[in-house]
């Protein structure tokens, strides 16, 4: 079922305010529909015993992913890795997901993406999609309403801020610094959310519009 929300809750309950950093340098992009998409397979494999990795060449790729993250990961978290096929060529995407150990608090940072060979041996790019930002649950009687937060590198939100909106079970709204633009993420949808977004962004947020109008 949609979550359904609107811009009042932000501004009466609590928001969480993150700036969630990731490497000077630009990390690998794809476009907004292959994000979407593969922010919602993050999801759903990630809630599978096996995490997406169903055969010999993707559980290579998990331990190559291993191997390659070692030393970067960060503390204080336990990591769940998921494994997906690459979208724009052969070989794998392996996530490094960050999750928090005490039950309440919220951890939206700390994702790695490795980019694997087709054979999962190779790592050919790490990329980190957000730094690790760890915030204790709000104050008791008080409720979660949504995630603000700014991202460095990149023109367009990533995948992993899907995944984190449908784990805490709230939107985020996402800016984009390259340019400033806003963008709202929620039930498996990125919209841009600010004034050369759809006006009814919120709408399709919410699934009431399934499609951004032209």
């Amino acid at each position: 079922m949609a979550r359904k929300f609107d811009v009042k809750q932000l501004l009466i309950l609590s928001i969480l305010l993150f700036a969630i950093a990731a490497f000077a340098s630009e990390i690998r992009e794809f476009d907004l529909k292959t994000i979407e998409r593969l922010g919602n397979e993050l999801t759903r494999l990630s809630q599978t015993p096996d995490h997406g990795a169903t055969t010999a060449a993707k559980r290579r790729a998990k331990e190559t992913a291993v191997a390659a993250l070692q030393g970067k990961l960060y503390d204080g978290v336990r990591y769940d890795w998921v494994v997906l096929d690459d979208p724009t060529r052969s070989g794998f995407l392996v996530y490094a997901l960050a999750v928090a150990t005490k039950k309440g608090d919220v951890t939206t940072g700390g994702h790695y993406r490795v980019s694997t060979s087709a054979d999962g041996s190779v790592a050919k790019r790490v990329d980190l999609l957000s730094q690790l930002i760890h915030q204790s649950p709000p104050d008791p009687g008080n409720q979660l309403a949504g995630i603000a937060a700014s991202q460095i590198a990149g023109k367009l939100p990533v995948e992993t801020w899907i995944y984190s909106s449908d784990l805490y079970h709230v939107p985020m709204f996402v800016a984009i610094m390259a340019d400033g633009s806003i963008w709202g993420v929620a039930n498996g949808r990125i919209v841009r959310a600010d004034k050369k977004g759809p006006k009814n962004h919120l709408d399709i947020l919410n699934k009431k519009a399934p499609e951004v109008p032209q």
